[in-house]
């Protein structure tokens, strides 16, 4: 009698040996996680510490391509490495994560996981990612809503090996660590592999970028000068005013006084209005930005002039207060659509410093999602260019400003 169970592992215990010798920085990944195989015949699938494996689809695909089984290990493994944990209800989703494992491993294409089709899953991958900008599941969906319904049916074969119904929906901190890892062995091996590890380093920098808290860099950047007053916590009207009736104009105890409450005073928020720039992110942008002014103990003398521009300036709405802010946002219209150019906005600056407008400007924040043409000249107050785009696009800006990158999902209404 054949003992399927003990050839089903010894082609997984082959197909993981020469994974670690094509790939030797999925080593750790690959040994990390166990395989189970289960008797009959079903679908591949996996959860955060376990392969599952049916030991009749094993045989049966090694049969036919003995680079299937190798393949669809390195497939399960880079979900985990990549952080594809949640069972989503959009099919859309699954297949946007499946596209981008494959897209890597294609590139890759070592002799022991190349399989047929691939020419054709690049192609089609390639088309989507010059239209969603980077390779990641978010935008990537929203891609595949466009594509017509006989071009969806061809995707599914070309891209899926596994199923996705037994992910446990769980964060796996030592995946996270998995794949941070694997970042410093790929780019150890950079030499070695001549390039055809680009796409994945492409997907693992955005898996293990750091969210940055924007809503925390905006109150450091907007640092205010401080202001002496009393501090009616402290302050005892009854000694005060006794001292004053025993000893005539000298009062016993003087008010004590504190300096560290902020103010701020005049600044100016550039919002970039090309072409892609989304009413939402700009509203909750407009809306924190005001918030933490609020809690930097905003005074009446405070101007925020919140300037539209795309290669030119459009339009400079000024908020002294919370009515001013309700007004602007109820109807709130984003105006141009051209080209980003960011020098009108510093221009436009000038001439307002000049006609005495902006007496004490604090600082520029430029909110933008795109590159554009940056002013030759240092100005004399603080700038920062926050670049809300889901491309996390590697963006240079100049010496003198400040750069921050977040996601549109990092400005979602709270």
């Amino acid at each position: 009698m054949v003992d399927t169970l003990a050839i089903a592992e010894q082609i997984v215990a082959h197909s993981r040996t020469n994974l670690s010798m094509d790939l030797r920085f999925i080593t750790h990944a690959v040994l990390s996680i166990k395989v189970e195989l289960l008797e009959g015949d079903g679908p591949y699938s996996y959860d955060g510490s376990h392969l599952y494996m049916y030991i009749n689809r094993v045989i049966a695909d090694y049969k036919t391509d003995p680079n299937r089984v190798p393949r669809v290990i390195a497939h399960m493994v880079l979900h985990l490495v990549l952080g594809h944990y949640k069972k989503n209800l959009d099919p859309l989703r699954d297949l946007a994560e499946d596209m981008i494992v494959e897209y890597a491993l294609d590139m890759i294409d070592t002799p022991n996981i190349t399989l047929p089709g691939k020419d054709d899953r690049i192609f089609v991958f390639d088309r989507l990612l010059k239209k969603a900008g980077a390779p990641t599941p978010e935008l990537l969906t929203e891609e595949l809503k466009d594509v017509s319904e006989w071009q969806m049916k061809t995707y599914p074969p070309l891209f899926c090996r596994d199923s996705h119904d037994r992910r446990d929906g769980m964060e796996h901190p030592e995946w996270s660590e998995i794949s941070t890892q694997m970042m410093i062995e790929i780019e150890g091996f950079s030499k070695n592999l001549e390039g055809s590890s680009d796409a994945l380093m492409r997907v693992l920098r955005l898996r293990n970028r750091k969210e940055v808290d924007y809503r925390a860099f905006l109150r450091k950047f907007m640092t205010s000068k401080e202001r002496v007053k009393v501090d009616v916590n402290e302050f005892d009207p009854a000694y005060y005013t006794y001292g004053l009736s025993l000893y005539g104009n000298i009062p016993l105890i003087d008010a004590l006084e504190h300096s560290n409450s902020p103010m701020i005073e005049d600044f100016v928020i550039a919002i970039d209005t090309s072409g892609s720039t989304m009413r939402g992110p700009v509203v909750q942008f407009i809306q924190d930005v005001y918030g933490i002014m609020e809690q930097c103990d905003i005074t009446n003398r405070t101007n925020l002039h919140i300037v539209q521009c795309d290669n030119d300036v459009r339009c400079d709405d000024v908020i002294r207060n919370r009515q001013d802010m309700h007004d602007l946002i109820d109807n709130l219209e984003l105006h141009g659509g051209k080209g980003t150019d960011f020098r009108p906005v510093f221009y436009y600056v000038d001439s307002l410093r000049s006609e005495g407008e902006l007496t004490k400007i604090k600082g520029l924040i430029y909110f933008t999602d795109g590159m554009g043409v940056y002013p030759s000249k240092k100005p004399d107050y603080p700038v920062a260019f926050l670049f809300c785009d889901d491309r996390f696009l590697d963006l240079e800006v100049p010496v003198w400003a400040m750069k921050v990158q977040i996601g549109t999902g990092q400005l979602a209404v709270r």
